[in-house]
């Protein structure tokens, strides 16, 4: 329960129902200065015109008319009370309350609050009990000349004990109301809290698992389209990714030992040899051992620029580059060694929009592409490159063969790092290839994707499409 009050998503609701209750005590505060604070005010109003009148009254006919008026006044108006007083002597002269409430005393010219006993009446018009009622009075004193001894106290009041039951029935009510809302905002806090709580939970688990080490533990989707299931999505796709490069590490580490060690112990051995041998030996240990050095610094460099695509880092400025102006580029600076290998080199494009991305970083991975088709499409004799626009906003951008190809169930894994389909490891090459363009596709978001290049014969080739977004100027 504790646990509970201290969650965020409570004490932002506890937040919201104060600003709730504020706002609610604001509207009720101007919802009683709209209705009983105008009745309130025009209650006033009256009895200030009415002594108004009776002063006039008394100014104009003097204290025998002033008695009869407060007589009559006093007759027919059920909720009017009056008082006329004469002074010094104190006589009530005339009216139909019995007393002066103690409260004028006090009062002044101002108006005042008072109660006063009145008889409870049957339909019969007899007599049944005592109501104690609440009125608002006002006093003022009538002489003829302001040096005369006699004058007058004349009292007006008017009964507003239905309209403060009202009022008092409201302001309970709306007590009422203010406590029930800040009640149901903190049960809702509550059940807000224990549910979110629930799902954070869910993700704490999940991250101390994988934390321990268990890196297939992924964050229970509950299909709520909320930002909390946003978050989770997002978490596991980052899970998914650091799962693979563990794996990527894993797989690399297998590998290493054959193509890095194996280079490694020839050179080891091959300097061996030569310290023993003659010199036109040793410059021929020379020469191989620079070739097979070279190659470790291509393996390197192979995986430090997969490894800087992968953070961001190689990515460098994204810009709008068209994908037909580099395939163009590509088959002259292909064509002569495609040639020499027996290939020709063919394009195909149609128009397409460009695409957002890395000049070079496209270049490369076209690159690596032909330099694959070049290496392992043993047996052909063509290799097109094409460019095209695909569905959902998309531009291809496809190296097509027609050799071996690769078996299907063999596709995805040729993405990953060392891995060769050639057991021996006899042709030149680090496994690498591959996996730098699937970097390089991921780096622009889009996705590679392996299949046949023809439908027929039993020579089908292999065809590597990189699908990019295109190019969005907003």
């Amino acid at each position: 329960m504790f646990r509970l009050l201290r969650t965020t998503t409570f004490r932002f609701t506890i937040v919201y129902v104060v600003v709730f209750a504020v706002a609610v005590a604001l509207l009720g505060y101007l919802f009683y200065q709209s209705t009983f604070g105008v009745v309130a005010k025009q209650t006033d109003s009256i009895l200030d015109q009415e002594i108004q009148v009776l002063s006039e009254v008394f100014s104009s006919e003097g204290a025998g008319v002033l008695r009869r008026v407060v007589r009559e006044r006093a007759a027919w108006r059920d909720d009017g009370l009056y008082m006329l007083i004469g002074a010094p002597s104190g006589a009530v002269l005339s009216g139909n309350l019995s007393a002066l409430p103690p409260e004028a005393l006090s009062a002044g010219e101002g108006f005042f609050n008072f109660t006063f006993e009145r008889p409870r009446l049957d339909a019969a018009g007899r007599e049944i009990g005592i109501d104690t009622r609440e009125a608002r009075g006002k006093i003022r004193r009538f002489k003829a000349t302001p040096d005369a001894e006699t004058s007058f106290l004349v009292f007006v009041a008017r009964d507003i004990s239905t309209r403060e039951s009202l009022r008092k029935r409201s302001q309970a009510l709306m007590t009422r109301i203010g406590a029930a809302t800040i009640g149901l905002g903190i049960v809702i806090g509550l059940l807000f809290s224990r549910t979110l709580l629930r799902r954070v939970d869910s993700v704490n688990r999940t991250a101390r698992a994988i934390r321990d080490g268990d890196l297939s533990k992924r964050i229970a989707l509950t299909g709520a389209v909320d930002e909390i299931e946003n978050l989770a999505i997002n978490l596991n796709a980052m899970l998914d990714q650091i799962e693979r490069l563990m794996n990527g590490m894993r797989e690399v580490s297998d590998n290493i030992a054959h193509d890095l060690r194996s280079p490694l112990n020839r050179i080891r051995g091959r300097l061996n040899e030569a310290l023993k041998s003659s010199p036109a030996e040793k410059e021929e240990a020379l020469r191989t051992t620079l070739e097979d050095a070279e190659g470790m610094i291509m393996t390197f460099n192979a995986l430090l620029s997969i490894a800087r695509i992968e953070s961001g880092e190689g990515a460098g400025q994204m810009e709008a580059v068209d994908l037909v102006a580099i395939a163009q580029e590509m088959v002259e600076l292909y064509e002569p060694a495609a040639q020499e290998s027996g290939f020709i080199l063919q394009l195909k494009t149609a128009p397409a929009p460009p695409v957002r991305g890395s000049r070079a970083l496209i270049s490369q991975a076209l690159a690596n592409l032909l330099d694959n088709a070049l290496k392992y499409a043993v047996g052909g004799t063509t290799i097109r490159i094409d460019v095209r626009k695909g569905s959902e906003n998309r531009v291809l951008l496809s190296v097509l063969d027609d050799g071996p190809g690769v078996p299907e169930a063999e596709r995805d894994s040729v993405l990953k790092r060392f891995v060769r389909l050639e057991q021996s490891r006899s042709t030149p090459g680090s496994g690498l290839g591959l996996s730098l363009v699937s970097a390089i596709a991921r780096a622009h978001r889009g996705s590679i994707l392996l299949g046949e290049s023809s439908t027929s014969g039993e020579r089908r080739g292999l065809k590597v499409t990189i699908a990019f977004p295109a190019y969005d100027k907003g």
